[in-house]
């Protein structure tokens, strides 16, 4: 199940360069959606500098407010007998937001921020590698809302998690936070890695985007292009990205850097606010800017390039200093929320990891000793592997902890435990254990599309597609939600006897399958994955399903004008 290292059914030859739908003779093989799409890693570069570097309107429109790039020691942690999904706010006052001083943003403006958030999305998505494991962006997303919702009342667009080794997280207008898995493994706690977040929250909140002067704003607009480009340059070679960065913030240094200075300032405050707020230590923001001007010294001595964010935001002894004296200020948090902040973290540490194949063997049997987290992401490297009898071996440790202790580490526990089993093959025995849990968490995402990959695979699409359809509904930028219908409707189009049902799933297939397109930024195989469906639709229209056909091609025909729009937006 979600494989990181296997081709996906999605990304075939057939499939993504053809553009011709064809459905295959009934075939009971698993479907995994998770991979790493084996693209060189060259052109992958070359292509994407080109879309995010050279292009001028990305280097001018692109709608990042500030790039933020993070350091931290790398540690794992042990976890602790709590839940980490009980979360409660520490006690303490209203977050004090400084006023704006009569700079809200008009609907226009709301608006606009809208498009260029959805272009912000498109364009990441399209132009980097993910990381898509939905247990990682689950408990991610659940940390990145909450925070949010400290500052402000409209939700999040998206959150992107990028698969890049090195520390960098980043904003954008109309609600986009980034955050490379980086990050997240140079962090020693939960904590360190909310102050991140916070302080890009900050930047949201504070709309420090849009209260700069003209000449600022085109200054900041140029400096985040060259980040975007630095992204993709970074995909093969990490002393190219940075000095595409470099470019870029040369040309905008001088006008952008008091702005800039004052802003992250007015962050640090503010998202130091907002941790609190949510119930996370205020002292992980000093902590981390400790960390960072230690790295970004030895740097300089080793004649290393310097962290991007020291850069464009070069971080201070005054700041640090206020920073340090500002967290103290703050009261501290218990041992209880310390201990399920780190039992958290350390089960996302290792998850991490192993999906991005970061660790050996022998590091996972080391420190699966002392953290239950590594030992899940042992015992799924060994399924991963087909040594089931050593994956066994662990679950039975497991199950041998007291019920709280277990249930502690739900639903992460169930997840690995159903990959096990469809590593084997026994999608029907993962199914029952994932509806289980899904009906404990029936609003988790993860759970959803874990279970729906394992209702496919056991034939039962239907049921795979009501869970997934309110997916998209809430989240219309969901890829990995789109492209699970699109294999849903694949099956069934396949397996069912009747030819009338057959035809609806294959155009259905079609178009889940441009929504997937569109929010990668392939505009043209979106029209054509739509244009086909559309034929087909029409073809139904002679024949008894016309009543169906009817409103089918209308939603087809919105649908075109979607992606019509979407590719003629010029930010």
């Amino acid at each position: 199940m979600y494989h990181a290292n296997r081709q996906s059914m999605l990304d075939s030859a057939a499939m993504n360069h053809s553009n011709k739908y064809v459905v295959a003779t009934p075939s009971f093989g698993r479907v995994s959606l998770l991979c790493e799409r084996k693209k060189g890693a060259l052109s992958i570069a070359i292509s994407s500098m080109f879309i995010l570097g050279v292009s001028t309107a990305l280097l001018m429109a692109t709608t990042v407010a500030n790039s933020s790039e993070w350091n931290s020691s790398n540690n794992s942690s042990q976890t602790s007998q709590y839940n980490y999904n009980s979360w409660q706010s520490t006690d303490s006052e209203d977050l004090d937001l400084p006023n704006l001083r009569g700079q809200g943003l008009s609907f226009a403006e709301q608006y606009q921020n809208k498009l260029l958030g959805e272009w912000s999305l498109r364009n990441i998505n399209g132009g980097v590698k993910m990381e898509h494991d939905p247990w990682i962006q689950e408990t991610l997303k659940d940390m990145t809302w909450r925070l949010n919702a400290q500052a402000r009342q409209q939700a999040l667009m998206g959150l992107v998690i990028i698969d890049n080794p090195s520390i960098n997280a980043f904003a954008a207008p109309g609600g986009v936070i980034g955050l490379n898995t980086g990050t997240i493994l140079a962090a020693s706690s939960m904590d360190e890695l909310a102050s991140v977040v916070a302080h890009e929250v900050a930047h949201i909140s504070q709309h420090h985007y849009e209260s700069g002067v003209d000449d600022r704003k085109k200054a900041l607009l140029m400096q985040v292009g060259g980040m975007l480009a630095a992204i993709a340059a970074s995909a093969i070679d990490g002393d190219a990205a940075t000095a595409v960065l470099m470019g870029s913030q040369t040309a905008t240094m001088n006008s952008s850097m008091a702005f800039s200075r004052s802003n992250e300032r007015e962050a640090d405050r503010i998202g130091m606010q907002i941790m609190t707020q949510a119930g996370y230590d205020p002292r992980a923001m000093p902590r981390f800017f400790a960390t960072m001007n230690q790295r970004s010294q030895l740097n300089k001595v080793e004649n290393q390039f310097l962290p991007s964010f020291i850069m464009s935001h070069p971080l201070s002894n005054e700041r640090l200093s206020d920073s340090q004296s500002r967290a103290q200020s703050y009261p501290p948090l218990s041992l209880n929320q310390q201990q399920r902040h780190q039992a958290l973290f350390d089960l996302l540490y290792w998850r991490v990891q192993i999906t991005g194949k970061h660790a050996s063997e022998t590091v996972l049997t080391t420190a699966a000793k002392n953290s239950v987290g590594a030992k899940l992401a042992l015992m799924h490297w060994y399924s991963e592997q087909q040594r089931f009898t050593d994956a066994n071996k662990l679950l039975a440790e497991i199950d041998a902890l007291s019920a709280a202790q277990r249930q502690v580490l739900e639903p992460l526990l169930s997840i690995t435990h159903s990959y096990m089993l469809t590593e084997q093959g026994k999608w029907s025995e993962a199914a029952q254990i994932l509806e289980s849990q899904q009906r404990i968490y029936p609003e988790r995402r993860d759970l959803r599309l874990y279970l729906a990959e394992a209702l496919t695979n056991s034939n039962q699409p239907t049921q795979a597609q009501a869970l997934l359809k309110p997916l998209t509904e809430q989240q219309p930028s969901d890829r990995y939600a789109w492209q699970s219908l699109q294999l849903a409707n694949e099956n069934l189009a396949k397996t069912t006897t009747s030819p009338q049902l057959a035809n609806i799933a294959t155009i259905n297939a079609l178009r889940y399958r441009s929504q997937d397109q569109l929010w990668s930024n392939r505009y043209e195989s979106a029209l054509i994955s739509l244009t086909q469906a559309k034929q087909l639709t029409e073809r139904l229209q002679s024949t008894p399903q016309a009543n169906s056909a009817r409103p089918l091609l209308a939603n087809i025909n919105a649908e075109l004008k979607a992606v019509k729009t979407a590719k003629d937006f010029k930010p």
